[in-house]
C-alpha cells in the first residue's frame, strides 16, 4: 500500500496534481482486471482510514470496499476525471449491496464515471462503465434504458477485445432477458457468454483468473433456467450435468441447487424439488449471520422467489411444517448470546471504530439539529459502512466459528415442539396468488389456513388501522382487519393463553394484541407476543429467567425538553422514574442535564434495565440516524448498535421509538433494532406517538407488575395493557395498544 501510482494508470494524472498523502493505494495486481467492475488494478482509500484501523489490523475485501467508497467524496472535490470514474466502478461494483441501496444515487454516480472516461480513448473503461450503468438502471426500473446500456457496453468491449468484460455483459443481458420473460434471448446470451469463457485462458501456474468461477457458475445457471422455462427439460437436464462436471467443488452451491429444484418441479418431481430447495436455502444461509446487514438483505431480496416456491412445494406435498421451517430460515441473524464477547485480537481495531463512531455522531448531531436531510442521508450511509467494518472485524476474528446455522429441516422439527401447552404461534405471509395465508403452530402440529384477504387489501387496511390509531379517529379498520386475520384460527385461539405472532411482508405494523376476538381485544384472553420471525422459537437461544427486582440494576435517563429542539415539555418523566425505582430499588437516575449521551451509553455497560424517557426521532430513509434526544445531543441508533454490551430490558418511552425499517427476514434498523443488535433481550416501545398521560399510566402499571415476584415481562406487559385499556381516558387502541414488546422470548 502506497501513494505511488502504477505506470500507465489513469491515476497518474490525478496524483500529478495532488501533493499530499490524503490517499493510499491498494494494488490488487494484474489479475484484478478479470473483475468486471474493476478497470484498474489499483484503487484509492483514505490514508486516515488506514491509520484509524491500526497497524496490526487486517483489511478484508468488505473493509477495502468500504474504504474505496469513503474515498469518493474527497476525490470528487478535485473534479471529474478518469481516476474518479475508475474509483466509482471499484466502489460500486465491489459492494453491490451499497450500490443497490439507493438506485438514483447509483445511476448518478455511474453517469459521472462515464463523463470521466468519454473522449479520453478509454474504450474498455467506458464499456465496463456502461455495463455498470445497465445494472444501475435495472435497479432504477428503467429496463429499456438498461438494455441499451448493456448493448452499448457489449459493443465497446467486443471491439477492444476485453473478454472478461464482454462475458460479464452477456451475463447481465441474459439475466435481464430472463427477468423480462424472454427466455430464448436469455439462452442466446448465456451461450454467447459461455463461448467467450472458453476463449479465456488460465493465469500462469494453472490458476483460474479472479472472478472466472463466479461468471462460469452464473452463465450455467442462466442457461439451465432458460431451457427449463422454455420447456426443453431434456436439454436442461443435459446442461445441468455439464454444469456439475465443470463446477467440480461447486456441486453443492446455492445456484446449482436452486436451478436443480426448479427443473425438478417442472418435471413434476415435487419431493425431489423440495429437497433441492431446502438444501439450496441451507447452502446460502448457513453462515449468513456472519455477513453484514446489507449483504443479508441483498441475499434475501434475490431469494424471494426461491422461498415462495419452496413454501409452495412443501404445501403441495402436505408438509406445512417444512413450509414453516422455510419461513423461519428467512431470519438472517441468530439472537446474540450472553457469552458473545468481542475477541481480544480485534480489540485495537474496534477501539478505532469506536473513535470513528464518536466523530460521526458529532457530525450527525450538527446535521440533525440543522435538519439537513441530505447530510443525514450521507451520514446514514457512513454509519452503515462503519457497522459493516465492525461486523467484519468481529466475524473474521472468531465469532463465525460458532456452531453452524440451524437447517430448514431442523427448524421444521424444533418449532412445533417449542410451542408448549396453551401456546399458539401464528405466522402470516402471502402465497403465489397474492392471498394472505397463516401458518398455525399448536400442540406439536402445523396447520396451513388461507385467508379471504389479498395482500394488497391487507396492506391497505394495515395503513388505515395505523392511521386510526395515530389519529384516534375510530376503530373500523382495526376491527375489520382483526376479524379477517383471527377468525380462521378462532378455534385455536379459544384455548390459547399465549400467542406468538410474526408477519412476513404484510401486517408487520398491525397491533395484533388490540385486534378484536369474540368482541374483545385479543390481549384480554391471551398474552400476545410480536416476534420478527419464528426462528427464535426454533433456537430457544434467548430464554432466560425473569428480572429480579431486588438484585437487578436499573438506570433511568429522562429529558423533559432538549435545549437544541423546539419541542413540548414532557412533565411526567419524574413519575415514570419513580415507577422504575419502585420495581428496582437499585436504580440510578439521570435527569435532564445529567442525561447526556455519554452517560446513557455508559449505562449500557452496567445496567440490567434501562428506561429512557423523552423525545425521539425516526426517518425511514435513514434508519441508522434514528435518535433519542438527550440533554447535550441526540444518541443515534448506530452508536447503540456498536455498544459492546446492552441491558437485558430496554424500555423506550418516547414517540415512535418502536418504528423501524425491516428486511424480509424480520431484521430491522432503528432504535429498537439497534439495542437488539447490541445484545438486549427485550425492548418495550410504542409503535406510534402516544400521549404523555397514557405513557405514564402504562409504565406505572408495567413496573408495578414487574415488582411482583416471579412475574415475567410478557405477563407484566399484558397486565399493563389491560389496566390502561380499562381506564376510560385511554380506551382507544391508539393509546393503550401502541405499546409493544420486541426481541427474544
Amino acid at each position: 500500500m502506497n501513494a505511488t501510482p502504477k505506470r500507465d494508470s489513469v491515476y497518474d494524472e490525478y496524483f500529478a496534481a495532488q501533493r499530499d498523502d490524503e490517499f493510499s493505494m491498494i494494488d490488487l495486481g494484474p489479475g484484478a482486471l478479470t473483475h468486471a467492475h474493476l478497470v484498474e488494478q489499483v484503487f484509492l482509500v483514505p490514508t486516515d482510514y488506514i491509520r484509524r484501523l491500526g497497524t496490526n489490523s487486517t483489511m478484508t475485501w468488505e473493509m477495502m470496499m468500504a474504504a474505496a467508497w469513503e474515498a469518493l467524496t474527497p476525490m470528487a472535490r478535485h473534479g471529474v476525471g478518469p481516476a474518479l470514474g475508475a474509483q466509482t466502478l471499484a466502489a460500486l461494483g465491489g459492494n453491490p449491496q451499497r450500490a443497490a441501496a439507493n438506485p438514483r444515487r447509483h445511476v448518478r454516480l455511474i453517469l459521472t464515471a462515464l463523463d470521466g472516461f468519454r473522449g479520453r480513448n478509454l474504450p474498455r473503461h467506458e464499456g465496463r462503465g456502461y455495463v455498470e450503468l445497465g445494472r444501475a438502471l435495472v435497479g432504477f426500473r428503467r429496463i429499456p434504458d438498461a438494455m441499451t446500456a448493456y448493448q452499448r457496453g457489449r459493443a465497446l468491449l467486443e471491439d477492444v477485445g476485453d473478454d472478461h468484460g464482454l462475458r460479464a455483459a452477456h451475463a447481465r443481458l441474459a439475466a435481464l432477458m430472463s427477468r423480462l420473460g424472454l427466455y430464448e434471448q436469455a439462452l442466446l446470451h448465456a451461450e454467447a457468454g459461455q463461448r467467450v469463457g472458453e476463449r479465456l485462458t488460465s493465469e500462469p501456474g494453472g490458476q483460474l483468473p479472479v472472478g472466472h468461477a463466479h461468471f462460469t457458475e452464473f452463465l450455467h445457471d442462466q442457461r439451465v433456467r432458460a431451457l427449463t422455462r422454455i420447456g426443453f427439460v431434456d436439454e436442461a437436464e443435459a446442461a445441468l450435468g455439464a454444469w456439475r462436471r465443470e463446477g467440480g467443488h461447486l456441486g453443492n452451491s446455492f445456484d446449482l441447487l436452486a436451478a436443480t429444484a426448479e427443473l425438478r418441479i417442472r418435471q413434476e418431481r415435487i419431493t425431489e424439488g423440495l429437497d433441492a430447495y431446502m438444501r439450496a436455502i441451507d447452502a446460502r444461509f448457513a453462515h449468513l449471520d456472519t455477513v453484514t446487514l446489507p449483504g443479508r438483505t441483498h441475499y434475501l431480496e434475490n431469494s424471494v422467489t426461491l422461498f415462495g416456491r419452496a413454501v409452495g412445494s412443501a404445501l403441495h406435498i402436505g408438509r406445512p411444517d417444512l413450509a414453516v421451517g422455510v419461513l423461519a430460515a428467512m431470519a438472517t441473524r441468530r439472537p446474540v448470546r450472553p457469552d458473545d464477547a468481542p475477541p481480544p485480537v480485534a480489540a485495537d481495531a474496534l477501539r478505532n471504530i469506536d473513535a470513528q463512531v464518536s466523530e460521526l455522531a458529532r457530525r450527525a448531531t450538527g446535521a440533525a439539529v440543522a435538519r439537513d436531510h441530505a447530510k443525514l442521508f450521507d451520514h446514514n450511509d457512513r454509519a452503515r459502512a462503519l457497522l459493516e467494518t465492525r461486523d467484519t472485524l468481529l466475524h473474521e476474528t472468531g465469532r463465525s466459528e460458532r456452531p453452524g446455522r440451524t437447517t430448514v429441516e431442523e427448524l421444521a422439527f424444533t418449532i412445533p415442539r417449542a410451542v408448549g401447552p396453551g401456546e399458539l404461534a401464528l405466522a402470516y405471509g402471502r402465497d403465489d396468488l397474492g392471498k394472505v395465508i397463516v401458518f398455525a403452530v399448536h400442540d406439536g402440529t402445523v396447520r396451513h389456513l388461507p385467508l379471504d384477504l389479498s395482500a394488497d387489501e391487507a396492506a391497505e387496511l394495515t395503513a388505515l388501522a395505523h392511521d386510526e390509531c395515530v389519529r384516534r379517529t375510530g376503530t373500523d379498520s382495526v376491527h375489520r382487519l382483526g376479524e379477517a386475520v383471527l377468525e380462521p384460527v378462532a378455534d385455536l385461539l379459544e384455548t390459547a393463553s399465549r400467542v406468538y405472532v410474526t408477519a412476513h411482508g404484510v401486517l408487520e405494523d398491525f397491533p395484533f394484541h388490540a385486534a378484536p376476538f369474540r368482541g374483545r381485544p385479543l390481549v384480554v384472553s391471551a398474552e400476545v407476543r410480536a416476534l420478527p420471525s419464528l426462528a427464535p422459537l426454533g433456537s430457544n437461544g434467548g430464554r432466560r429467567g425473569p428480572l429480579a427486582g431486588g438484585s437487578s440494576k436499573a438506570v433511568v435517563a429522562a429529558v423533559r425538553q432538549p435545549r437544541y429542539e423546539l419541542l413540548p415539555e414532557l412533565p411526567a418523566l419524574r413519575a415514570e422514574a419513580a415507577a422504575v425505582r419502585a420495581a428496582f430499588p437499585h436504580t440510578t437516575g439521570l435527569y435532564d442535564d445529567q442525561a447526556t449521551a455519554g452517560a446513557t451509553l455508559g449505562a449500557l455497560g452496567t445496567a440490567d434495565v434501562l428506561h429512557i424517557a423523552g423525545h425521539a426521532a425516526f426517518e425511514p430513509a435513514q434508519p441508522n440516524m434514528a435518535r433519542i434526544l438527550l440533554a447535550d445531543r441526540p444518541l443515534f441508533a448506530f452508536e447503540i448498535a456498536c455498544a459492546p454490551r446492552a441491558p437485558r430490558l430496554v424500555n423506550l418511552s418516547g414517540c415512535r421509538t418502536g418504528a423501524e425499517r425491516r428486511s424480509l427476514g424480520g431484521e430491522g434498523e432503528g432504535l429498537a433494532a439497534a439495542f437488539l443488535a447490541a445484545g438486549t433481550e427485550t425492548v418495550v416501545a410504542p409503535l406510534w406517538p402516544v400521549r404523555d398521560d397514557a405513557a405514564l399510566a402504562f409504565n406505572e402499571a408495567l413496573y408495578g407488575e414487574l415488582a411482583a415476584p416471579g412475574v415475567g415481562l410478557a405477563q407484566a406487559t399484558r397486565r399493563a395493557q389491560l389496566a390502561v385499556m380499562a381506564d376510560p381516558r385511554f380506551a382507544h387502541p391508539g393509546l393503550w395498544g401502541a405499546f409493544t414488546v420486541l426481541g427474544s422470548l
